[in-house]
């Protein structure tokens, strides 16, 4: 049983060992460029813009995380839910329905809005209980 835990220590080891790597180089290369900006005349503004550029590059990586999972979770998210579209066809349908002509058609489009409606609380429900099921299991 010892052994079990020994991969997790090892990667954990490993891990540190490169947090620690690059705490080190972030702070050779702060303290390079603080030396080259302290030999400059106009160091003040060179030190402003170097700051800009850091905060620019991390909002452009905090941007692409934010893609990157924004698409996982989109690939993993709950089916189409079709509530949202069956609102406008209740709509359309009451319209059809308060012309006084088309109250044939109208009441069509009602209950095939009424059946999406249906439909997505099924969705809604299934997938709420299947999600919840695979996060206590984890």
């Amino acid at each position: 049983m010892p052994d079990s835990n020994k991969p997790d220590a090892d990667s954990a080891a490993e891990s540190a060992a490169v947090t620690a790597a690059n705490d080190e180089r972030v702070e050779q290369l702060a303290r390079e460029l603080a030396d080259r900006l302290r030999a400059m005349p106009n160091r003040q503004e060179l030190t402003d813009y170097a700051v800009s550029l850091l905060k620019e590059s991390n909002e452009d990586a905090d941007q692409a995380d934010l893609v990157r999972s924004s698409a996982e979770r989109a690939a993993k998210n709950d089916p189409f839910n079709p509530i949202a579209f069956a609102i406008p066809l209740f709509v359309i349908g009451a319209v059809l329905c308060a012309t006084g002509i088309l109250i044939g058609p109208g009441l069509g489009v009602i209950g095939i809005a009424a059946a999406m409606v249906l439909y997505g609380l099924v969705v809604s429900f299934f997938s709420r209980s299947g999600s919840g099921k695979a996060k206590s299991g984890q």
